[in-house]
């Protein structure tokens, strides 16, 4: 369920299976106590995932951050959400003011519950931490602006934004390949890099 869980710099055979089990057992649980939360956490997570390695393969060949790594955040990116309460991540209505903040706390969330395992190294924190942040700096949860995102968190957010106009949900329309593009054309330069928005189109045939 975690084929990317990394190995080599500086992580050891031990820790690698050790985080495996860990992931594991924490998804299962997810599904068992909070299955409406599983079911887009996880699924949603194998997509990007899938789509983040591709991508920084294509744009980052031999260079730039591990493709393991790559995936693995985005395949975690949104394990915060577990901890927000269930009243406000799954309000069917508008959130409040308060509501809107709890449901930005959850990359740092995420962030601090993977933190200790011995696998996530700083690339996936960095990805789970930075997945909100903004290329006009208008993100969270630290407002960082333009470069000073981590490369892997800016092919992330690309992926998860891709995956998500495409995904099919209860609240919104799926988006067809043209659409989804056009949309994230719109976005370049103010949440998305505007460099990496235009590989990624290229990358996707659009």
């Amino acid at each position: 369920m975690f084929p990317y869980v990394p190995q080599g710099r500086g992580v050891t055979a031990a820790g690698r299976c050790a985080t495996q089990a860990i992931l594991l057992a924490a998804a299962a649980l997810g599904r068992e106590e909070q299955p409406e939360v599983y079911r887009h956490v996880h699924p949603h997570g194998r997509a990007t995932a899938a789509l983040a390695r591709s991508f920084a393969d294509a744009v980052c060949p031999g260079g730039g951050p591990s493709l393991d790594e790559v995936a693995l955040g985005a395949h975690l990116h949104d394990f915060g959400k577990y901890l927000i309460p269930r009243s406000v991540l799954l309000k069917p209505g508008p959130l409040s003011d308060e509501e809107r903040a709890a449901v930005s706390r959850h990359p740092v969330y995420g962030a601090q519950v993977l933190s200790g395992l011995p696998a996530i190294t700083e690339t996936v924190r960095r990805v789970v931490l930075y997945h909100h942040e903004r290329w006009d700096g208008g993100g969270y949860p630290e407002g960082l602006r333009g470069t000073r995102i981590p490369l892997a968190a800016r092919l992330v957010t690309i992926a998860d934004v891709y995956a998500s106009l495409r995904a099919k949900r209860s609240y919104k329309p799926t988006l067809t390949k043209p659409e989804a593009a056009g949309e994230m054309e719109a976005m370049a330069g103010r949440e998305l890099d505007p460099d990496l928005t235009s590989d990624f189109l290229k990358f996707i045939g659009c």
